[in-house]
């Protein structure tokens, strides 16, 4: 059986689901894909857990436990080295078959990424920002053979890989659209029984629906940063500036802490009250929408038909040379910590099945 070392970047609510798949998929991934996974390193960005021989499913669960707890990692190594020197250390350690995984939110990763593939190792991410920087910089990571990210899009829909088989059938993309966040659909829903925005954002707030700071999703940063990868995988060199983003708050409330923003909310209530009142009145409801195309795109509320099928799913369609009177549709939950991390999960076994040497 092939022993897979995995080094873990992001101990976060995704990392944390991936680390229990794992343990709980041992029998699994032994039968289908005659492997197993050794854990060898598991970071968060104080500290991080270290056995070159693959941390202990017992430890994993323990690092479950305490990142649920609000812990660090490992609190017996409060001294944290590099990104660069722990794949130093475990290329020492495990220098064969080694796959990357970066489950973080965080910028400046690329280092990492670039280090890793250059010496010939393997990387997922469902990480968005290196695939959504400057394009100088991202285009390496598309289309690389070593290197998947399908749970940067749709969660655990398979939209990259649908995507893939579109391009390798030579089948050119005209045009990708979709509503791509889970968040705001549920507010944009909220909207549509007559609940104040203020209120709707909370309601998402206190169901986890958000981010922490809901500006997170009502600027539109994390859809941009979707299509933007969408468009890019179906190749179009595009860079953010060639979408144009509509932010559901004002600038004058970007500085705000998060209580003050919250606290302030209500002053939103009256504009978009007569956004949805106008939608109703042409038998319509808002939803937050994305679009891109080779000549660029556009992240807005926009007022769709009520009755439209499309206008009550997260989906994301399709349009190509095949696929162009009607659209291919991917659509469905796609959104959870839990599916994130089970696209992660699948991304990793591709990269076993194809890559790996015996």
């Amino acid at each position: 059986m092939k022993r897979i070392p995995v080094m873990l970047f992001g101990a976060g609510g995704v990392g944390q689901a991936l680390l229990q798949q794992i343990v709980n998929g041992r029998s699994t991934t032994a039968t289908r894909n005659n492997c197993q996974l050794d854990v060898i390193c598991v970071a968060d960005s104080k500290s991080y857990a270290w056995a070159a021989d693959g941390l202990t499913d017992q430890q994993l669960q323990a690092i479950v436990s305490a990142k649920q707890q609000g812990q660090p990692v490992n609190a017996a190594n409060p001294e944290r080295p590099s990104d660069l020197q722990l794949l130093e250390t475990a290329v020492t350690a495990r220098p064969q078959n080694l796959i990357l995984v970066d489950v973080t939110a965080a910028a400046g990763m690329e280092p990492l990424l670039d280090t890793a593939l250059a010496q010939g190792h393997r990387v997922v991410l469902a990480n968005k920002k290196p695939l959504a920087g400057p394009w100088a910089t991202a285009q390496t990571y598309f289309h690389h053979l070593r290197l998947r990210h399908e749970s940067t899009v749709g969660g655990g829909q398979p939209v990259i890989a649908t995507l893939r088989y579109l391009l390798d059938v030579n089948d050119p993309i005209h045009e990708i659209s979709g509503q791509l966040s889970g968040s705001l659909g549920y507010i944009c829903s909220q909207l549509d029984g007559g609940t104040p925005f203020s209120e709707a954002i909370a309601s998402a707030k206190a169901l986890g629906y958000t981010e922490p700071d809901p500006r997170d999703d009502l600027g539109g940063q994390d859809v941009m940063r979707k299509i933007l990868i969408l468009g890019r995988m179906a190749g179009w060199p595009l860079e953010a500036a060639d979408l144009k983003l509509e932010s559901l708050y004002p600038a004058a409330m970007a500085d705000l802490s998060v209580p003050d923003f919250m606290a302030r909310l209500g002053e939103l209530d009256e504009t978009m009250g007569e956004r949805v009142a106008t939608a109703v009145t042409h038998q319509q409801v808002l939803r937050y929408v994305a679009h891109v195309s080779a000549e660029g795109g556009s992240v807005s509320l926009q007022a769709l038909p009520a009755a439209s099928p499309l206008a009550n799913m997260k989906y994301i369609s399709f349009r190509s040379a095949l696929y162009d009177d009607e659209p291919l549709l991917i659509g469905g939950k796609g959104a959870g910590v839990h599916m994130t991390a089970a696209g992660v999960l699948g991304d990793i076994l591709d990269l076993v099945r194809e890559t790996t040497s015996e």
